[in-house]
């Protein structure tokens, strides 16, 4: 079985992969597109896992409050 304290909804894993297929959108585009400096991209890098991160422990607490009594 899987350890419940890393789990999330089928449609959290729903969001997270919407998440992420944004981020490599607007990765690309400022790749491929804007170019800017260098110090954008860390920046960029940085916010995004801080939100994915955030985004994950909302989705795994709303998930788990389900299971307190």
């Amino acid at each position: 079985m899987n350890d419940p304290k890393q789990q999330v909804s089928s449609r959290g894993i729903r969001i997270l992969g919407v998440f992420v297929v944004a981020y490599l959108l607007v990765g690309s585009y400022l790749y491929f597109y804007l170019k800017p400096p260098d110090i954008v991209f860390i920046a960029y890098g940085i916010l995004s896992w801080v939100g994915g991160m955030l985004l994950f422990y909302y989705l795994h607490t709303t998930y788990m409050a389900q299971f307190d009594p």
